[in-house]
């Protein structure tokens, strides 16, 4: 069954199935939109854009940036998507909220458009593989610990964690996010391949790169 998301286009920001995403909102169409979300049980969708379709107005104050909705985007069809959660409200009215991302979803159709997006989107599984990635899976976790190994012993020293390294594949190939950021535009593809083994692939190339 499709789902119901309200979109949330972020240039530069690909998040992944398994993570938690902080959110600074202060566009008032967008403190509407969490405010829905929450009363109404409804996903959020955080996405790349593809293409910036409206541009803010140039030197606004503080207040003026509070009290009007700022540049308008051309999402991306493939995105991840999670329920909203309010941390703090502040006097001015700007909201702090985490998106507690699980899944990938590819966009069907928009059901509204205004003062925000919402649309319907299909679930994107991934395909079946019959092989076993538990090995590639390993090394290229060891690889990682040894690229941020010497600027970030604690974060190593986690990912040597037995439930981290015990994780499915897939589950990794996403996870891994928490701790990796690439190229937008390449985080994008990752997120929308549907293979595993593509996904481990174009990571690991990205490693060998920087090791």
């Amino acid at each position: 069954m499709n789902a119901e998301v309200a979109l949330f286009p972020i240039p530069n920001l690909v998040v992944f199935p398994g993570t938690v995403i902080p959110l600074h909102v202060f566009e008032p169409r967008y403190r509407t939109m969490v405010h829905d979300a929450v009363r109404d049980e409804r996903m959020i969708g955080v996405c790349h854009t593809r293409k910036q379709i409206h541009a803010p107005r140039k030197q606004q104050t503080i207040e003026e940036t509070l009290a009007s909705n700022q540049a308008t985007y051309q999402p991306h069809e493939i995105f991840s998507a999670g329920a909203c959660e309010i941390v703090e409200t502040t006097a001015d009215g700007r909201i702090h909220a985490l998106i507690h991302v699980v899944r990938r979803y590819r966009l069907v159709n928009e059901t509204q458009t205004l003062p925000y997006r919402i649309v319907e989107a299909e679930e994107l599984p991934d395909e079946s593989e019959r092989r076993d990635h538990t090995r590639e899976k390993i090394a290229l976790n060891d690889r990682l610990i040894e690229v941020i190994g010497q600027q970030n012993p604690a974060l190593a020293n986690a990912l040597k964690d037995e439930a981290w390294i015990a994780q499915p594949a897939g589950e990794f190939s996403f996870k891994i996010f928490q701790f990796l950021r690439l190229e937008p535009d390449l985080m994008q593809s990752i997120l929308e391949s549907t293979r595993v083994s593509d996904r481990l692939a174009q990571i690991d190339q990205v490693l060998r790169g920087v090791s």
